[in-house]
C-alpha cells in the first residue's frame, strides 16, 4: 500500500508540473517552474534578460547586470491547487555581485488512493524548496560569470529527502553594445533517497541572447530575447520575448514557448519607478488545465 500510495503522489506531482509529452523523467519538476513576472510575460526568453536578483534562478552571470542592490518578491499561482514563492536579495559591488534566495513550491489536497474508489483514505501534500548562494564577478571587459549553489529539499506524503544543486552562467558582451549573450548550466548535483531511491535533478541547459534597440520606436522602447532550452533528458524547447517600455514606466510583455504540449503563450506588464517594480503575468494552459499567474515586486535597497 505505501509502495502504491508514493508512486501515485509521484506521478500526481509530474503530471502537475509538467504537461509535456516527455516531461516527468526527472524529479524536482519545480526547478523547471519559472520565476518572476517579467521573465514569464517574456515566455521565460530569459538567460540574458534577467538584470537583478531573479538572475539566483535563470542565470547567476544576470547578477552583474543590475545597477543596485535590490530585494525581490515572487507569488505564483500555478495550476490547480499549486502555489510557490519566490524571494532573493542581491548586493551590488563595482565589479562582483552576491545574492540569496529562498523558493518554495506546494502542492495541496492530493487525495491518497490504494484502490480505485470515489472516496480517498486521506489527503496529503508536496512540499519542495531551495535554499542557495550566488556569486557573479567581472572576468574582463566583456565577459561575466556566476555561480549558484543551493540545498534542495523535497517531502512528499511522510517522506522527505534533502540535496544540493549548482548553477553556472556566463554573460558574453563583445558583439556590440546592445547585444547581450548568455548560458547557464542549471540543477547539477544530486539528492538523498525519497524513501528507497533518490530523485534524478532536472538538469538542462539555457543559451540565447537579448537586444535592446538603440533607438525607441515613438514612445516604445523595445527589447527582444529569445533562448534555447535544453534539458538533458527531454525535447528542445524554444522560447522567443518581447518588451515594450512606454515612456519607460508601463511595460508590456508577450512570449512564446515552442516545445510544450500544453502552453505556448504568455503575455505579461509591469509599472516601473527608480526603486520600485510591480510586475504581472497570464499564461493560458490547454486541454483545460487552467492558467498560471505569477506576482512579482523589485525594491532597490
Amino acid at each position: 500500500m505505501k509502495q502504491l500510495t508514493i508512486i501515485f503522489l509521484l506521478a500526481w506531482v509530474s503530471v502537475t508540473f509538467a504537461g509535456n509529452e516527455n516531461e516527468g523523467k526527472t524529479g524536482m519538476a519545480f526547478l523547471k517552474v519559472g520565476v518572476d513576472a517579467r521573465a514569464a510575460g517574456m515566455g521565460e526568453a530569459y538567460t540574458a534578460a534577467t538584470n537583478d536578483a531573479y538572475a539566483t534562478f535563470w542565470n547567476p552571470a544576470g547578477l552583474l547586470s543590475a545597477t543596485q542592490s535590490n530585494v525581490v518578491l515572487m507569488h505564483n499561482r500555478w495550476l490547480f491547487d499549486v502555489n510557490s514563492e519566490f524571494g532573493a536579495v542581491q548586493f551590488r559591488k563595482q565589479k562582483s555581485s552576491f545574492a540569496f534566495h529562498v523558493y518554495s513550491f506546494n502542492v495541496g489536497a492530493i487525495e491518497v488512493r490504494n484502490i480505485p474508489s470515489t472516496d480517498p483514505l486521506e489527503e496529503t501534500s508536496a512540499h519542495y524548496a531551495s535554499l542557495g548562494f550566488s556569486y557573479a564577478r567581472q572576468l574582463g571587459n566583456t565577459l561575466d560569470a556566476g555561480v549558484t549553489v543551493k540545498y534542495l529539499y523535497e517531502k512528499i506524503f511522510i517522506h522527505s529527502a534533502g540535496g544540493y544543486g549548482l548553477d553556472l552562467g556566463v554573460n558574453y558582451r563583445g558583439l556590440g553594445q546592445n547585444l547581450l549573450l548568455a548560458a547557464a548550466l542549471q540543477n547539477l548535483g544530486s539528492m538523498g533517497e525519497l524513501d528507497r531511491e533518490a530523485t534524478a535533478l532536472p538538469a538542462l541547459l539555457r543559451a540565447g541572447g537579448r537586444y535592446q534597440f538603440a533607438n525607441p520606436v515613438g514612445p516604445l522602447e523595445l527589447l527582444v530575447a529569445g533562448d534555447a532550452v535544453l534539458p538533458f533528458e527531454e525535447n528542445l524547447r524554444v522560447h522567443l520575448g518581447l518588451e515594450a517600455g512606454l515612456w519607460q514606466q508601463l511595460m508590456l510583455r508577450a512570449g512564446y514557448m515552442n516545445g510544450y504540449e500544453s502552453r505556448n503563450v504568455s503575455f505579461g506588464i509591469g509599472v516601473r519607478k527608480s526603486a520600485f517594480h510591480f510586475d504581472y503575468s497570464y499564461t493560458p494552459f490547454s486541454d483545460d488545465l487552467g492558467s498560471g499567474q505569477r506576482f512579482s515586486l523589485f525594491l532597490a535597497i
